[in-house]
């Protein structure tokens, strides 16, 4: 165990000392915060006020601004719990690049060992800095006046920011891998940080995609993590804005905004994001150690070949 937790904190300390690589963890969630800042704010806060016009509703322009604050916050969370494993998953492949893989495979050590380091240090990276954002997040909404959370929704949101980290974990140390050059990792780190926030539906609402791509985002966990995400920040939100409006326009906003997922016309409920997201997890982790079961025995015929 002792081992275990000394190559843990071995690879989470290279992970932590590159800045550049920290910042790039992080740039999906400084894009939907950019993005945001600059125009899309403004453009749904103006289409939100708009709309509550037309109905015959006015002057709710801060329950307006606390929705829309709480939805970018919601996607750049959930962008982050993809993003930062992935990109702590390089200290694998820098490894191989190195020969350090081999050097432990021959060292009289566990060869579960190397592979747990690996996905315990990426788990407690992404932990880390998404704590960090989830931290920046909430302040940002208590220092703005868009806090409409309650103990219970604060507790909701990191147990869904945990579980989503655990699934990325085990889904991207294994997708990584199969991966043996920093060419084909910085080239998957480049595609999957760039589609991740349309795909699950950071940058704009899923209601605003083709159906085909809705149908194929709601088979991507961190599409779930968004979505339960937005039950728990933006819930308080909503009811704030319906207090002011009425039952229908919250209803109207809560499917344009994508409280519910959407699989093939049947709605997915928070409770089923949760269980897809577990199950997720559980799949890959048991993905994960069955690989490991047949490397070693593949490991093990060889030694006999050999003899």
């Amino acid at each position: 165990m002792n081992m275990l937790l000394c190559m843990t904190g071995r690879n989470l300390k290279i992970f932590l000392k590159d800045k550049a690589n920290i910042f790039f963890s992080l740039l999906t969630t400084f894009i939907v915060l950019g993005l945001y800042i600059l125009f899309l704010g403004k453009t749904q806060t103006d289409s939100i006020n708009a709309a509550l016009a037309e109905v015959g509703f006015s002057g709710a322009e801060k329950e307006v601004r606390a929705f829309c604050d709480s939805w970018m916050l919601s996607g750049a969370l959930a962008s982050a719990t993809i993003t930062v494993p992935l990109c702590a998953c390089g200290v694998m492949v820098q490894d191989k690049k190195r020969g350090i893989v081999n050097d432990l495979a021959a060292s009289p050590v566990p060869k579960w060992l190397a592979p747990a380091s690996y996905c315990l240090s990426v788990a407690a990276a992404g932990l880390i800095l998404c704590s960090v954002v989830f931290v920046l997040a909430l302040g940002w909404l208590a220092l703005s006046g868009s806090w409409c959370l309650t103990a219970a929704d604060v507790f909701g949101a990191f147990g869904s920011m945990v579980l989503s980290v655990l699934c990325s974990t085990a889904l991207l140390v294994f997708a990584v891998g199969f991966i043996r050059t920093d060419g084909a990792f910085t080239g998957l780190n480049v595609i999957l940080g760039t589609v991740v926030g349309f795909l699950i539906g950071a940058y704009m609402p899923l209601s605003m995609l083709p159906k085909g791509i809705q149908y194929f985002s709601a088979c991507i966990p961190g599409s779930h993590t968004a979505g339960l995400m937005r039950n728990f920040i933006m819930g308080g939100a909503l009811d704030k804005l319906e207090s002011v409006s009425s039952a229908e326009f919250a209803a109207g906003l809560r499917e344009q905004f994508s409280f519910e997922l959407y699989f093939f016309g049947n709605a997915v409920t928070p409770a089923a994001m949760a269980v897809f997201i577990a199950g997720a997890a559980l799949l890959f982790i048991g993905v994960l150690a069955l690989q490991g079961f047949i490397v070693r025995g593949g490991a093990k015929k060889k030694k006999r070949r050999k003899l």
